[in-house]
């Protein structure tokens, strides 16, 4: 009689989905895209209300649902074989976006929309060089490198004021606006939604030591149970709801301002 061997518990974690992912993910694309209905109605559409929910967000809420974002797409990473072409898939989306905005929607008088370089541009490329990123976290000590990403981070963020560590980037390198992917640019570049490589990769990069130091497999187990359906199911379609909920949100936008002038 052959014997059959028991599954341990890392064995039958390692099948289950972990909807913990799904609800930050999910969390995330509702503050998205609460934050881009105050955008659209307020910078696009000039409504009072929304011009008020729009300047009153505070800067550190955005920065919650980015980082959020990006953590979560760098753990999701770690579980993924084909990232390459995952990545290159976002990317392509990415700069199907740029074209629209950039040059079709100013066609039809809509102007203020551009996106260069967005999130979605920096999701590309940062699931493409995942596999590189999630092999070296796994060489180098998780506090150590948590630690330098955190600083790396925090100097190189916004470049164009606050330059590296302090030190501003300055002419012949800012001058050259085909730099803006990180970070680099001068005036008048404008991208409505703007995730430079620089300081975002760092954070991916962070995301990446944590999934190294965390598998799949040793997450404590509220993280495989089920909280939010609703919000679950948001976060696991969260690339098709970037990709609909800015027409959908200017579309009625566009109805509203129709009422209002007819009224």
């Amino acid at each position: 009689m052959k014997k059959t061997k028991r599954r341990g518990k890392s064995a039958s974690a390692a099948k289950k989905r972990i909807h913990l992912l799904d609800l930050l993910r999910g969390l995330a694309v509702i503050g998205m895209v609460i934050y881009h209905l105050f955008y659209t109605f307020g910078d696009l559409f000039g409504f009072p209300l929304f011009i008020r929910l729009k300047n009153g967000t505070p800067k550190f809420v955005l920065v919650i649902i980015a980082v959020t974002f990006i953590l979560v797409s760098a753990y999701s990473s770690s579980l993924s074989r084909g990232n390459v072409k995952r990545g290159a898939r976002i990317f392509a989306v990415a700069l199907g976006l740029s074209l629209a905005t950039c040059y079709i929607l100013p066609l039809v008088g809509v102007v203020g929309a551009e996106i260069k370089f967005g999130i979605l541009h920096f999701f590309g490329i940062a699931i493409m060089l995942s596999p590189l990123l999630l092999k070296l976290a796994g060489k180098v000590n998780f506090y150590l490198g948590a630690a330098l990403c955190i600083a790396l981070a925090i100097g190189t963020r916004d470049l164009y004021n606050y330059g590296f560590f302090g030190i501003p980037v300055t002419d012949p390198i800012q001058s050259v606006n085909i730099l803006f992917p990180f970070g680099i640019y001068h005036e008048p570049f404008y991208s409505a939604d703007y995730y430079p490589l620089l300081p975002w990769i760092f954070v991916f990069m962070i995301g990446c030591f944590i999934a190294v130091k965390f598998p799949k497999d040793r997450l404590p187990a509220f993280a495989y149970k089920k909280t939010c359906p609703p919000v679950e199911f948001l976060g696991r379609h969260a690339l098709l709801i970037y990709v609909v909920h800015q027409p959908v949100i200017f579309g009625i936008g566009e109805l509203i301002s129709l009422f209002l002038r007819r009224t």
